[in-house]
């Protein structure tokens, strides 16, 4: 049950975003927003700014927490109901029912009849919907996905056909449990998921009349970690008019698991390394309208689900793009032969735009403002006909023509894109050290390590008072994006018949550390996150721990470093990892009893955005107990230089496309004075300053200014790329 709590708090922290919609018809987008800052359910309006307007929230009462939820038409009215799943002190008061009454949601107070009898609580760990088909995980106390249809008629809700799936390579497990729904082949399939370390558990029953077929796979994770339960969803990766099911994690890994001819097929989604899910809690406005706006664009709104199904409309699906300069010309006629009638505005349409009643077409062209949605709704009616109208008047029979209408409502939704964009400076990289090294008196200097890595990596090993110490390094700013490296340094000596891995997962986008060993003697999975308890320390990562002593716990030091684990007892070696971490460096030192070092293993992923993942995997001879495991931040000096083109030889020029994560740039500006076209005469080709700063900025901009800009520290008589001193 420990476990099971854990889990929930790691889930917590997590933000997931449902939408868009339109509830109250207005023209204006709407979202659900589960586990934000200002109530665990709220739903949010987006306007014309981007701003978000809160129209209702909810916090379930007794002490419980908000798990999933989804929506659905339960009742055939084309008005979605909100299902929400919750874990409570309450016994079996897992599902609630919301309905929309035309300002905010109204919670069904009707009890839902459970067909389970059983006596324990349940715990659920996420929902999953497809055509009226409901899958509900349950992590405690079977560890099964519990299918189900749901139906609301006139207040009341009946929950029928429900049935329990298992299996036991879900069932003989520790990892959280998790569910979906998809339509492979034209057959409704459940997966039942549970990861564990670094692999992936998988269950997928056929759901029919005439088979509850289930295959079951275990799949490699290669490093994703903290799978996001809320955001399962079926999805048509492919094309091919059948859906995958989309599995993401926070560490920004998208998955999609398939079934061909009874083999699970589990592979990367296109959407990988998209930002379309991994939100925090404290995510700002501006962060989550971006990643609606991703998922718009990655076609993620398209899967075949109810909500698409009942009413498209209620997606923010874009209806033309345009870039600045460009001129929109939309035609909004029904069809070719149909003859205007009427035209109105609905919501107040962009400075500029307007509508031609002769050719029935918006037109417009969008100014510097208007970069980003534009949303306009409107009411067009058209003459499709003329009928003849006869009556009786006072002096006999009377006829004339009447039109035959049609009306249409609808919204449209425009994309304005920037044709500006800052040039890319010359820019020299500072180091961004990503070290391993092992401490111990257990190697002599008559063991020999080999490596064998690709060139961005680099081996040591070196004596110091009859202590060995041997490690790899590399240089991360040297990875280029989209690109992985791998490297292994391993002792000469045979291979022993026992050894203990120690895998240490550092995902620096995320900012996750995940620990285990190995095999383990220990399945409680312990997480640690410094933030909780000193707002101050929020750079530091969250850690979690796999076959680790039960006895860890957080301390904050007087040095502003974190103990996680400490005891008297003799160490025989010293274990260090060292990552860049923003503009500081953070290490994690492990003191442990054990076994000679045999091997060090690495990978080094670098993704689309630039960011790192790094995963080291160490082999212990027999044996790894650790007694000591501090964390810390150090300050660490990360200039990053910024040269004009002419201000730089030509054997050191070289374009890099550069964003800053680690090391936060401050561009330095200078007004730059107006000067009449009778003063310019010959003006001096412009150079830019060079950037020794630390400060936030999320890209770097070459501002050209009139005069050469010194260079900093550097006293040359020409200029030239100076000599990289930051850290080693």
């Amino acid at each position: 049950m420990l476990y099971f709590g854990l889990t929930a708090s790691i889930v917590a922290e997590e933000l997931h975003v449902i939408g868009t919609f339109d509830f109250n018809n207005n023209g204006k987008s709407e979202m659900l927003k589960i586990n934000g800052l200002v109530a665990p359910l709220e739903l949010v309006e987006l306007n014309n700014n981007g701003e978000h307007t809160t129209l209702w929230v909810y916090s379930p009462d007794n002490g419980g927490s908000v798990v999933d939820a989804k929506f659905a038409d339960l009742d055939n009215d084309k008005t979605l109901e909100l299902i929400v799943i919750q874990k409570s002190d309450s016994l079996n008061n897992w599902l609630k029912i919301f309905e929309w009454n035309g300002f905010d949601f109204t919670l069904n107070k009707e009890s839902i009849p459970n067909n389970d009898s059983s006596s324990e609580r349940v715990r659920p760990s996420n929902i999953a919907h497809y055509d009226n088909l409901f899958s509900a995980s349950i992590a405690s106390p079977t560890r099964s996905a519990e299918v189900f249809n749901l139906r609301y008629t006139e207040g009341i809700v009946e929950k029928s056909n429900s049935q329990l799936f298992s299996d036991p390579i879900v069932t003989n497990g520790y990892g959280p449990v998790f569910t979906g729904i998809f339509n492979s082949g034209g057959v409704a399939r459940v997966g039942l998921i549970s990861p564990e370390s670094n692999v992936l558990k998988v269950s997928v029953f056929t759901i029919s009349q005439d088979s509850n077929k289930v295959v079951s796979d275990v799949f490699s994770l290669n490093g994703a970690r903290v799978l996001l339960g809320p955001d399962i969803q079926p999805f048509d990766e492919d094309k091919d008019g059948f859906d995958e099911l989309l599995i993401p994690f926070a560490t920004g890994e998208v998955f999609t698991l398939s079934i061909e001819n009874d083999v699970l097929l589990f592979v990367e989604s296109r959407l990988t390394e998209n930002n379309l899910f991994n939100l925090k809690s404290a995510a700002g406005q501006e962060e989550i309208n971006n990643v609606i706006l991703s998922r718009v664009e990655n076609g993620l709104y398209d899967s075949n689900d109810i909500v698409s199904k009942k009413d498209p409309s209620v997606f923010l699906v874009p209806t033309d793009s345009l870039m600045l300069g460009d001129t929109l010309n939309m035609s909004i006629a029904p069809d070719s032969v149909s003859d205007f009638f009427e035209f109105q505005w609905s919501s107040q349409p962009p400075a500029g735009m307007t509508f031609n009643p002769e050719t029935q077409t918006i037109g417009w062209v969008p100014e510097r403002e208007h970069i980003g949605i534009v949303d306009l709704s409107f009411s067009l009616t058209s003459r499709t006909s003329e009928e003849i109208i006869s009556e009786v008047s006072l002096y006999g029979n009377s006829h004339f023509l009447k039109p035959v209408l049609n009306n249409i409502e609808d919204t449209k939704i425009i994309f304005v894109g920037d044709t500006i964009k800052p040039p890319e400076p010359f820019v020299v990289l500072p180091k961004r050290l990503h070290k391993i090294t092992i401490s111990t008196k257990d190697i002599d200097n008559t063991d020999r390590f080999t490596f064998e890595g690709e060139t961005p990596f680099s081996s040591t090993s070196f004596n110091a008072n009859n202590v060995i110490t041997v490690g790899v390094n590399t240089d991360l700013s040297t990875i280029k994006n989209d690109k992985s490296s791998s490297f292994i340094f391993q002792s000469s000596k045979e291979k022993p018949d026992s050894l203990v891995t120690v895998s240490i997962m550092h995902d620096l986008s995320s900012n996750i550390i995940y620990t285990s060993i190995k095999p383990t003697v220990d399945t409680l999975t312990q997480s640690f996150d410094a933030e909780g308890v000193n707002p101050d320390m929020y750079e530091l990562p969250e850690y979690f721990f796999e076959g680790f002593p039960s006895t860890m716990g957080l301390n904050v030091s007087s040095d502003s470093s974190l103990s996680l684990l400490a005891s008297g007892k003799n160490k025989s070696g010293v274990l260090t990892i060292q990552s860049p971490l923003f503009s500081k460096t953070h290490d994690m030192i492990i003191e442990y009893y054990g076994g000679r070092p045999h091997a060090i293993r690495g990978d080094v992923n670098v993704k689309k955005d630039g960011s790192h993942k790094t995963l080291t995997e160490i082999d212990f001879e027999s044996a790894f107990n650790p007694i000591m495991i501090k964390s810390l931040l150090s300050s660490a000096n990360r200039d990053t230089l910024v040269f004009h083109a002419d201000s730089i030889p030509d054997t050191l020029k070289a374009k890099t496309s550069y964003k800053s994560f680690y090391s936060p740039v401050t561009i330095i500006k200078k007004a730059t004075p107006v000067i009449s076209p009778e003063e310019l005469g010959d003006t001096p080709t412009p150079e830019a300053p060079v950037d020794t700063t630390g400060g936030a900025s999320e890209e770097l901009i070459e501002t050209p200014e009139p005069e050469a800009a010194p260079i900093d520290s550097i006293q040359t008589p020409t200029p030239e790329a100076p000599v990289d001193t930051t850290e080693s």
